[in-house]
């Protein structure tokens, strides 16, 4: 019985639905979840439950499509929560995605939803071990982009390590807090936080991006197939930046798993970034605009090879197109 094979069937399962909802094919979605261990009877039955959906409903965005919560938002919290029940020893997934692509909106409603069905999951950002001000200025100091931040080279790395080689051993996480708004945009560190989950994320639009042997090659390549030329500062500097890269790997080794939110094309983030930045300045009156987030765009496309950032070693992937609708489901152990 344990070895059993057991096909569901979509509509059975998922009766309420129309397949309008869901623009890849539906077919897949049991894969997809067989390939996350996770039950689909169960999973359904969980995430429609009526106490569980009061409290996930709370947290959505307005608009908020159904493909984004159940074939993104359920089977990763779900994927998250099983955690909670089988390890002793706290754990780090690792999430990628290019900035705009909804990184940080999926982890403002997991982190609310885990608070109140007191479950221990917290998610973090990368950008929060951004260097602080003055010292960014200073490592930024040259680049091409013209940019304040974003790229490898950017964050205090000896600190995110050692906060995380202490997370791993003790459970207890002290993290930096950047804001983004502070100096006009360009960002500074505004204190500390403590916190103590049995499950961390960490996210960011690099995460689990390695460092490539075969630059000169691949930039030559990239010329002859995108619209995109490199200037000669750009590909001097994307040389730094590779270097940077192995500092970074080391971080990524410390997850349990990863998983990639994957852009059907790169040039998507130019949108989303833009989008982004403008809600930064409706909320906090502060943000990116003009020629500052058309630099910050080009370094985006531009910095790390775009073959590095789509094709991450990631351990389940959810492709999403322009309008950050879910395209493809995959897992490293079913790709189809």
């Amino acid at each position: 019985m344990k070895n059993r094979v057991i096909n569901y069937n979509f509509d059975d399962i998922f009766p309420k639905f129309s397949q309008d909802d869901f623009i890849f094919p539906i077919d897949t979605y049991s894969l997809f979840l067989k390939g996350l261990s996770i039950n689909p009877v169960n999973f359904y039955q969980t995430w429609s439950d009526d106490k569980r959906k009061f409290i996930t409903d709370k947290y959505w965005k307005p608009n908020t499509k159904l493909d984004w919560k159940w074939s993104l938002s359920f089977p990763f919290f779900s994927f998250l929560e099983k955690y909670i029940d089988t390890l002793n020893n706290p754990i780090i997934i690792g999430f990628s995605g290019l900035p705009g692509s909804g990184k940080s909106t999926l982890g403002f409603w997991i982190d609310n939803v885990a608070r109140e069905l007191s479950i221990d999951i917290k998610v973090i950002s990368l950008d929060d071990f951004y260097l602080p001000g003055q010292e960014m200025d200073i490592a930024m100091k040259g680049n091409p982009w013209n940019v304040p931040r974003g790229f490898p080279g950017s964050h205090s790395l000896d600190i995110l390590n050692q906060s995380l080689d202490v997370f791993l051993k003790t459970g207890i996480l002290n993290s930096p807090i950047f804001d983004k708004s502070l100096r006009d945009g360009k960002g500074d560190r505004s204190g500390w936080c403590v916190l103590k989950p049995k499950v961390l994320v960490l996210e960011g639009w690099f995460v689990g991006c390695e460092p490539v042997s075969d630059l000169i090659e691949i930039d030559a390549f990239s010329e002859d197939n995108s619209n995109i030329t490199l200037s000669q500062d750009e590909k001097d500097y994307r040389i730094l930046i590779q270097e940077s890269l192995f500092k970074y790997s080391k971080i990524w080794k410390k997850f349990e798993k990863i998983w990639h939110l994957k852009s059907s094309d790169i040039n998507n983030t130019i949108l989303w970034k833009t989008q982004q930045e403008e809600e930064m300045i409706k909320l906090k009156g502060s943000g990116l605009k003009g020629n500052n987030l058309s630099d910050f765009i080009r370094m985006i496309l531009t910095s790390i090879p775009q073959e590095s950032l789509s094709f991450i070693n990631s351990d389940a992937t959810v492709e999403i197109n322009q309008h950050r609708r879910i395209s493809k489901l995959m897992t490293a152990n079913h790709h189809f």
